[in-house]
């Protein structure tokens, strides 16, 4: 059975048919999320009656906090498809009339997915032994009725498998929610502990809770790269083409690097201005120009239907988020919005707010989607962290690489474009002289273009 939550089925190959899933951890990870996500993917993805049994939380509370999420159970109760069940477990008589209402429930609405929330409000009138029965019964029950059941189980913030006792013995799959210190910021982390017959690859996840994914989403990058037969996508701008071997292939990664000042901005909006103009569609993300972008674009020849038609700019502060929203961040670009181009202008902030390591992880993790989506991403990154990242593998997760620099010519300041490295192509071997107009940028002319040195 899939779940629908995205990046848990990759991570798990799906769920056990039939089977007890418990998803452990302490309060706010959460668990409750994953769990109504469960039930609502099964009625809205695959057409699947569900019913969520709380021992903790009201009707109109579960309600309206999962609506924040996009998650409209009132919706899905109209038609039928969703039941919801507030029950409340004093002692162990009480218990089993709630445990009968929930299988009564179950054959009433012919459901295939339930949750219990949580197994504490139980397991807490048992010992060792009466919990493991239980579990295993329960087990049992649900097997028969056809039905996979999510167990949460609360626990501490820390959670570790020695916590769960019997409980995770006895279940098909337990998925352990954590939090993990990183530098000056908490990672939401998914384990993995047991998933029976299913072909688990590696235990860790880095997971979030966000609306823009419904909810939980586990971050699993694509696990395969498409080849490189990708469409190559003019820039709009015919020297660059001729220089770089006739445009930018799709599901690529461009590094322009330059000091302040050498042009960097203005080449990227030259170049969304030109990809847009051939009727591409670009998403332009600044982390220091803002709004401005967008008056810079509409500069270079584009009138403003234009350019708010296919061209979007959107700004953020990376070091207002945390590294798991970044990620999300750029996910619902290459994933939900699937331009052509994104531009990064520049991703200089986000190196400053998150450790080497994790800069890496985030560069490979674009890498990954720009390939699986066929989007070209050009990013910008400041000169002044160029020998730090030419002592990582860095700039090896990157097919080109051009650098701009300031260079005084003849006591005027011109900028000189180096390609350094287009892979794939037989690109121009010397710099390219660069002058800035009302246009954007132009060689000065052909017998100008400086020889390397």
């Amino acid at each position: 059975m899939r779940s629908g939550i995205q990046g848990l089925d990759e991570a798990m190959g799906g769920l056990p048919d039939r089977g007890i899933v418990i998803v452990a951890g302490g309060p706010g990870i959460g668990k409750t999320v994953m769990a109504a996500q469960f039930v609502y993917n099964g009625a809205v993805m695959f057409g699947e009656k569900g019913v969520y049994a709380s021992f903790s939380e009201s009707k109109e509370e579960f309600y309206g906090s999962m609506l924040t999420l996009g998650m409209d159970f009132n919706e899905l109760e109209r038609r039928g498809m969703f039941r919801f069940l507030s029950l409340m477990v004093s002692d162990k008589n009480s218990f089993t009339r709630c445990i009968d209402e929930i299988l009564e429930s179950l054959a009433a609405t012919k459901a295939r997915r339930v949750v219990f929330d949580s197994i504490n409000a139980t397991t807490s009138l048992m010992d060792d032994v009466e919990a493991r029965r239980f579990i295993q019964l329960l087990r049992v029950m649900m097997k028969n009725a056809g039905v996979v059941c999510f167990l949460i189980y609360e626990t501490s913030n820390e959670v570790k498998s020695e916590e769960l006792g019997p409980v995770a013995f006895m279940a098909d799959a337990v998925l352990l929610l954590k939090w993990r210190d990183e530098e000056n910021f908490k990672v939401r982390e998914l384990e993995i502990l047991k998933a029976r017959g299913l072909p688990v690859e590696k235990g860790f996840y880095e997971f979030d809770v966000d609306r823009k994914h419904g909810g939980v989403w586990v971050i699993t990058p694509p696990k395969t790269i498409p080849g490189r037969g990708g469409e190559v996508l003019s820039t709009g701008m015919e020297w660059l083409d001729a220089a770089i071997g006739g445009g930018l292939r799709r599901g690529s990664l461009t590094l322009i690097k330059g000091e302040t000042g050498a042009g960097k901005t203005c080449l990227c909006a030259q170049l969304a201005a030109g990809m847009s103009s051939t009727g591409r569609l670009c998403v332009y993300v600044s982390t220091e120009e803002g709004e401005d972008v967008a008056w810079l674009i509409k500069g270079f020849g584009l009138n403003a239907e234009d350019v708010d038609a296919r061209i979007k700019t959107v700004s953020i502060v990376p070091e207002e988020h945390s590294v798991q929203r970044i990620y999300s961040f750029f996910d619902s670009i290459l994933c939900g919005e699937k331009p052509d181009l994104l531009v990064i202008d520049s991703l200089t902030p986000f190196r400053r707010s998150v450790q080497q390591e994790r800069f890496y992880k985030l560069l490979r993790f674009l890498q990954l989607l720009a390939r699986a989506n066929g989007v070209v991403v050009v990013a910008t990154f400041s000169l002044s962290l160029i020998e730090e990242a030419m002592e990582t593998d860095m700039l090896g997760l990157f097919d080109n690489l051009l650098i701009l620099r300031n260079i005084p010519t003849n006591g005027a300041p011109h900028k000189l474009l180096f390609p350094v490295k287009v892979r794939g192509s037989d690109h121009r071997k010397t710099p390219i002289r660069l002058e800035v107009t009302g246009r954007g940028m132009k060689p000065v002319s052909e017998e100008s273009l400086m020889p390397a040195t």
